[in-house]
């Protein structure tokens, strides 16, 4: 065969030889088609050679790929590597894959294998570990929606990846992976493989392994399971955390359940009516959990629940690329604090919670949006009752003010904070809008409607600036409404139809500390596979809002927490500001507030299960929970002083008020002077001195155009004769030498020229008393009897019908915004 070889060889070299011998040369052409035709040849004499480098280089890769494969392991083949999650310090604070019972396939019937192959790899009994049909519509989907759009791995290379392989979809990976799926195909049999592979998949609530999720979901060992049971945990391993029939959402159980009955109704293995009667069982029937151990409810499990769902939604891993295969998951969790809110919540060791009540809390990094720390509740629960009540949106109340009113009129139309705003009567779809104080307030500024939480204004804001602005810039700081929600004027003061979790306040706090970049809240840092290979968080900033508005809202937020504010008790040494927020009844009561570098929010309240028979948090102590609570964990749980929020270049500020610089310079209308109030005298006759007191709103003054005042203070004797008393620049003055009889104190305001109306009060002194001698008055003339002495007193003013200390004629309070008016939760929302 060699020799006829050889002679084909030599046969085809001298036919070669006398062809060339025999053919003449042609003559060249100048144009026309002879040069078109030598262009072709050229043309198809490179591709040639393309091609040819092309296979040489995929040749010459593909021996480079299979050379650097990692060898079979046995007992990384049969063994499940756990999903081991780090805080930020690298201390280990989860060890998945603890919970796994190893069961052999001769255990495991026909049904629950019919179920995997059906869905996964239904021609897995026929394939060598590459099933090409597969992986022909693989490659065109990836050559027309991209690389990695969908793959074609069977069974045997899900092993492999969970066992040696990370996840990244590279040429390399693939290769590697598909030689070393062959491989297995070559040294194990087919049931073999299908064991590994059950006993290395991840099923959600820390099941790994079949069996042991047979007993999580249905109590019992997996010999037992139908072909309904079987077909609910075949469909978990692809996203263990969105299927999960306990905690996840019933209809994505419900719908990936069917996916498997179907295939499993193509593949011929159950009949129509097996079909049919399996989706038509609710998945609440069919979930029959065995009892937890006390362990499971420990503070970590709020974390894993996040790092599965975080996996998923952000890495775009599917469950059987993440569980199994040794991944170290390393997070942004500050350990201590993490542990600090869940002991003070859970163990009532900063507030007494009653036992009605439920509290979360999350703590996020200003800068980064990183979680910190997170609390799920005080008592969430295990099992199938266990909640995470940081997960479940509550109404926000007043915290949604920033958001959704004056943070849009500050973005959209460049309020300043000195604008003018009216508390009155303000009505939505036909019902008048309240405040948690009695009556309104007349017109003030924005700054001050904030400060004291003002229903009427923040109405009137959102009707001014229109829903849609609203709503898209309340989303663009990660408060995005459900689809079923349609905004309406309440959301201005936090009357929704869901609400939001305490992880999604945070995060939206967090973007007007940050200069208004939003970043998603995110927990997963790095992600290291078994190789050694590491993938970052793609988590980025996004712009929200400008930076002026960011910081205006900042600004007025500090007041906050200031005498006078909704939080006058905080009393921080550093800078922070922040935002009550109470809903009807005290049902739900929060507090999220942020510094330059943590941002928390906290809720307190009662759960719509009915707790307290629907009357939220009652009592002045209950109310104010969730602002003790915050403030305990910005101070004890930060090791540094935070810095102070830097005002940008964009905003001007003239007095106490901010505005947008490159606005139209703002020229303050000068109203009338405001007047004094609590005009009081005391007065001591003994001593013949006393003092004249009375209030002033400054911020008033500032509003209405003046920068300073002074009081002129004038007086009216006894006899109605005026005079000036005194000026003052202080709200005192002494009184001395006042006369007999009533004695008239006014006083005005005066700034720049004008003066504000009087405000009056008086003192009477009384007058002496003197004895009249008998004689002047003959007693035979007037008798005693008839005209008594003491009948006609010696003043012509009774002492009795004027006292000394009289009630201030202005019916004005002694200050226009009293802090014990201001109770330290503020208003509750309409069930708009």
């Amino acid at each position: 065969m060699e020799r006829s070889r050889v002679a084909r060889r030599e046969e085809t070299k001298t036919s070669v030889k006398q062809t060339n011998r025999t053919k003449r040369p042609k003559k060249k052409k100048t144009g026309g088609s002879g040069s078109k035709g030598a262009l072709w040849k050229k043309l198809l004499l490179v591709a040639t050679g393309l091609f040819i480098i092309l296979m040489l280089a995929g040749g010459g890769f593909a021996v480079y790929a299979v050379a650097t494969a990692p060898e079979l392991d046995e007992s990384k083949l049969r063994d499940a590597l756990p999903l081991k999650i780090y805080a930020s310090n690298k201390e280990e604070i989860k060890k998945g894959g603890t919970s796994r019972e190893y069961v052999s396939i001769k255990e495991v019937p026909d049904v629950v294998k019919d179920a995997f192959i059906s869905i996964e790899d239904r021609r897995f009994y026929q394939h060598n570990g590459i099933d090409f049909r597969r992986l022909g519509g693989a490659i065109i989907a990836n050559i027309t929606d991209g690389f990695g759009s969908e793959g074609a791995s069977t069974i045997t290379q899900q092993v492999i990846k969970q066992s040696f392989l990370s996840s990244d979809k590279t040429i390399t990976r693939k290769v590697q992976e598909q030689w070393l799926a062959i491989r297995l195909e070559r040294d194990y049999t087919k049931e073999q493989i299908l064991e590994m592979y059950l006993n290395k998949n991840y099923y959600g609530q820390e099941s790994y392994g079949i069996q042991t999720a047979s007993k999580a979901y249905f109590n019992k060992t997996v010999d037992k399971l139908n072909y309904a049971e079987a077909a609910m945990l075949a469909g978990l391993p692809q996203r263990p955390s969105a299927y999960d029939p306990i905690q996840g959402d019933p209809k994505l159980t419900k719908w990936r359940q069917t996916q498997v009955l179907d295939a499993m109704l193509t593949t011929g293995v159950i009949t129509q009516k097996q079909r049919d009667q399996g989706v038509d069982q609710p998945i609440s029937k069919l979930i029959d959990p065995a009892p937890k151990s006390k362990d499971d409810a420990a503070y970590d499990s709020v974390i894993f629940d996040m790092v599965s769902q975080e996996l998923e939604d952000v890495f775009g891993l599917e469950g059987k690329d993440i569980y199994g295969q040794g991944l170290k998951i390393y997070t942004s969790i500050d350990k201590p604090m993490h542990d600090y809110m869940n002991e003070a919540i859970k163990k009532d060791q900063v507030v007494q919670l009653p036992e009605y009540a439920e509290a979360a809390a999350t703590a996020v990094n200003t800068q980064t949006g990183e979680i910190l720390g997170i609390v799920d509740g005080k008592n969430p629960g295990t099992g199938t009752s266990r909640r995470n009540f940081a997960k479940e949106p509550h109404q926000p109340g007043s915290s949604a003010k920033p958001f959704f009113a004056y943070g849009p009129a500050i973005e959209n139309e460049k309020w300043s904070t000195a604008k003018m705003m009216t508390d009155q009567e303000t009505k939505v779809n036909g019902k008048n809008i309240g405040n948690y104080y009695d009556g309104y307030r007349g017109t003030n500024t924005i700054r001050n409607w904030l400060k004291i939480s003002a229903n009427t204004p923040a109405i009137q804001t959102f009707q001014q600036i229109g829903g849609d602005s609203v709503e898209a810039f309340a989303a663009k700081s990660g408060l995005r409404l459900q689809d079923d929600e349609s905004i309406s004027p309440a959301y201005a003061i936090g009357g929704m139809k869901h609400g939001f979790n305490t992880t999604q306040m945070a995060s939206a706090y967090a973007t007007l500390g940050n200069g208004g970049d939003y970043i998603k809240p995110h927990i997963i840092k790095t992600i290291e596979y078994s190789d050694g290979s590491k993938i970052k968080s793609p988590v980025k900033p996004k712009k929200a809002m400008e930076d002026y508005t960011a910081y205006m809202l900042t600004d007025m937020l500090r007041d906050v927490l200031k005498p006078g504010g909704t939080f006058p008790s905080a009393a921080l040494a550093f800078d922070a500001a922040g935002k009550t927020g109470t809903t009807n009844a005290y049902k739900d009561v929060w507090f999220a507030g942020y510094t330059s570098d943590v941002s928390i929010s906290v809720w307190t309240g009662t759960t719509k299960s009915g707790n307290n028979n629907e009357l939220g948090l009652s009592g002045p102590t209950n109310s104010t929970m969730a602002q003790n609570l915050w403030k305990d964990f910005v101070t004890k749980t930060r090791d540094r002083t935070p810095a102070p929020f830097e005002q940008p270049s964009s905003v001007l500020s003239i007095g106490d008020e901010l505005y947008v610089k490159g606005t139209k310079e703002p020229v303050v209308e000068k109203k009338a002077v405001p007047a004094p109030t609590g005009l009081q005298a005391s007065y001591n006759e003994d001593s013949e001195s006393g003092e004249l007191t009375w209030s002033y709103n400054d911020s008033a003054l500032r509003t209405n155009g003046y920068d300073s005042v002074s009081f002129e203070i004038s007086m009216t004797d006894p006899d109605g004769k005026q005079s000036v008393l005194g000026t003052s620049s202080t709200n005192r003055i002494a009184i001395n030498g006042l006369d007999p009889g009533r004695t008239t104190l006014t006083v005005v305001a005066k700034a720049s020229g004008e003066q504000s109306g009087p405000v009056s009060t008086t003192v009477t002194v009384a007058e002496v008393e003197t004895d009249e001698p008998t004689t002047d008055e003959p007693t035979t003339d007037e008798p005693t009897t008839d005209e008594p002495t003491t009948d006609e007193p010696t003043t012509d003013e009774p002492t009795t019908d004027e006292p000394t200390t009289d009630e201030p004629t202005t019916d004005e309070p002694t200050t226009d915004e009293p802090t014990t008016d201001e109770p330290t939760t503020d208003e509750p929302t309409t069930d708009e």
